[in-house]
């Protein structure tokens, strides 16, 4: 099956990339005669909106249409998810970051844990203002443990 996530990977990255998203993931599970492809999209790191249920719409017809053309579980039937990484996913990568530019993020290093008011992303490190102190920090990527967004619930 990884060779079929591979291929659907290929297949799906550029129509998505057209349309100005970003192909996050895929994962295939057959489960005895149940079958579910699972495609995670975002959209591409010069967008700081959130992904909308309108965006999900847009890209799970884009995602479709393309599978559409390619034999997947060797013609049996599969249930389609198209789904979005959500706002709760850990930020790793500086595409991460990127989108959620203005944000502000719990973060845990080597060291400690803070927030940061994230306002800008480089290939090896972050920045942004620490709420608390009120002064500029910057964050090298190696030292972060794990990065999330703050929710605020209105």
């Amino acid at each position: 099956m990884d060779e079929d996530v591979e291929r659907i990977k290929g297949l799906l990255t550029p129509p998505l990339q057209t349309a100005g998203y970003h192909l996050e993931n895929v994962k295939a599970v057959a489960a005895g005669p149940r079958r579910t492809l699972t495609v995670v999209v975002d959209l591409d790191e010069s967008s700081t909106e959130a992904m909308s249920m309108d965006r999900i719409a847009e890209s799970t017809k884009i995602v479709g249409d393309a599978l559409d053309e390619v034999e997947i579980f060797r013609d049996k039937p599969y249930q389609l998810e198209v789904t979005s990484p959500g706002a709760t996913r850990r930020l790793e990568t500086p595409r991460h970051f990127k989108r959620v530019i203005g944000r502000r993020l719990e973060i845990t290093t080597k060291k400690d844990t803070f927030k940061l008011d994230l306002a800008e992303v480089g290939e090896s490190s972050i920045t942004g203002t620490d709420p608390q102190k009120k002064e500029t920090r910057q964050v090298p990527l190696d030292d972060i443990r794990k990065a999330q967004v703050e929710l605020k619930f209105r």
